[in-house]
């Protein structure tokens, strides 16, 4: 979007100018503070994230984070451990030939678990941590969006007012041309 005469807004849209376009390494030999302030250069002119990452050859996501701010990024989340692998299968038990003699069937209680319990007690740890960061990142975004969506409101509540404003002018001006006075 370009400032027009009075004031208006004028929206460009369709494929871009080849005359307007920037040379193909306009993005890799600017340092990176260059780049971003042409990154904030072009969107105020009007450019998409979209266009601007094509045109620069920068990522999506970086453009995005350097619009929208550090708060808006959410860090990777590690990898959960590896699996327990399948219990190997033994050798078959000797049965005994009369019933008296058959052992205990329960395991001998040593007070401590056994490996594969404590495994699955990391496992569902490390599980329980993961889905804690993810809500956080949820947050997070939430945070995020409603920063942006005050932004977006106070923007338009400004560009209303000024609307106003200058309708208000005209209707004063057409009043003071057709009621000399």
């Amino acid at each position: 979007m370009e400032r027009g005469d009075g004031g208006y807004m004028r929206v460009v849209a369709g494929m871009p100018d080849p005359a307007n376009r920037l040379p193909l390494s306009a993005g890799r030999r600017l340092k990176e503070e260059e780049r971003r302030a042409l990154v904030a250069r072009l969107r105020g002119q009007g450019w998409s994230y979209r266009r601007i990452s094509d045109e620069l050859n920068i990522s999506y996501a970086t453009v995005s984070r350097w619009l929208d701010g550090a708060e808006a990024a959410v860090p990777p989340l590690p990898p959960l451990p590896a699996r327990l692998g399948a219990p190997r299968p033994s050798a078959a038990p000797s049965v005994p030939s009369s019933p008296a003699t058959l052992p205990d069937a329960s395991p001998p209680d040593t007070g401590r678990p056994s490996p594969a319990l404590d495994h699955l007690m990391a496992q569902n740890h490390a599980l329980l941590h993961r889905v804690e960061q993810l809500v956080a990142a949820e947050a997070a975004h939430q945070r995020a969006l409603q920063d942006l969506e005050q932004r977006l409101l106070a923007g338009i509540e400004e560009q209303h007012r000024k609307l106003g404003d200058r309708l208000l002018d005209s209707v004063k001006s057409l009043l003071r041309k057709l009621l000399p006075g």
